[in-house]
């Protein structure tokens, strides 16, 4: 939960067993009662549109939609891909791809100029040796995501790696 821009409180759990579906309500209670805001206070509430879990995204926006229709405010959603690209920070230079693992040898990506301005649609693609070959060339590459490991295995030349959770370098 945000105030002001501010980071007032958060819960979060990556877990295997894929149990937010019976814990999410009381997340969102936990969430509440550590920021000291009464949900009547709310203004807003942001979700991710994906990509991501077909079943968790569904269950999320379900329960943000009805949170939203039953306070009156409005439902906000958000590219999961463009919240793990606004995590790398201070570069002037260069395209940022996050990439979210979606099995086997395929990927959800997108790319981002380094004013997080898209440069290329979402899409899944199933990644090889040519992948961002294109890009690669001219650019200093970024890649952040559960699906990085997958591209530093092919694509070495002229790229920088970035970390899971904050950043490349």
């Amino acid at each position: 939960m945000t105030k002001d821009g501010n980071l007032l409180s958060l819960v979060e759990k990556n877990d295997e067993k894929y149990s937010h579906s019976t814990k999410l309500h009381s997340y969102i209670n936990k969430v509440i009662g550590e920021s000291k805001i009464s949900i009547k206070e709310l203004s807003a509430i942001a979700v991710s549109k994906g990509p991501g879990s077909y079943t968790g995204l569904r269950i999320g926006i379900a329960a943000a939609k009805g949170l939203c229709y039953s306070l009156e405010i409005p439902l906000i959603s958000i590219s999961t891909l463009l919240i793990l690209a606004k995590q790398i920070k201070g570069i002037d230079k260069g395209l940022i791809i996050p990439v979210m693992d979606a099995r086997r040898d395929e990927v959800y990506s997108a790319v981002y100029n380094s004013s997080y301005n898209k440069v290329r649609e979402v899409f899944p693609e199933i990644i090889n040796e040519e992948s961002y070959s294109e890009l690669v060339l001219n650019n200093k590459l970024y890649f952040i995501g559960d699906g990085q490991e997958k591209f530093e295995r092919l694509i070495k030349k002229n790229s920088c790696v970035g970390g899971g959770g904050g950043g490349g370098g």
